[in-house]
């Protein structure tokens, strides 16, 4: 039996492309967020205190995704609804891409959106 070398690729932002009802997302917001009646959430530290919804901005939907989100939307997402991260470069920088769960979509926001500001349910 012969050995196989292993296999090296660099994952490129051109060569990911969602399929079925998938939603990519980037821009993943994990740090603490202070809500307007000025309560912290405090940030994902592996415990109950870190369990709230994150904001992510959307990379690409699959052909079948029925939600009308576009690409460089903003989306909150139910806590831990989201896939490992994976490590992707468009030639100019390296950012993380994660998979979620279509029906774990809260909300979206189409405008500019500061995660740390927007607590939750908007700016």
């Amino acid at each position: 039996m012969s050995e196989q070398a292993p296999v090296s690729a660099t994952i490129t932002a051109s060569t990911i492309t969602p399929i079925h009802k998938d939603i990519l997302v980037y821009d993943m917001f994990f740090g603490e967020q202070v809500t307007k009646a000025g309560l912290i959430l405090l940030g994902d530290d592996k415990t109950d205190r870190g369990i709230h919804p994150r904001w992510a901005r959307v990379y690409a939907v699959g052909p079948e995704d029925q939600s009308g989100l576009k690409a460089e939307e903003w989306v909150l997402i139910e806590h831990g609804r989201w896939s490992r991260e994976m490590e992707v470069t468009d030639g100019t920088k390296t950012f993380i891409i994660r998979k979620v769960d279509p029906k774990c979509v809260l909300l979206k926001y189409d405008g500019e959106l500061d995660p740390e500001k927007a607590c939750l349910l908007g700016k």
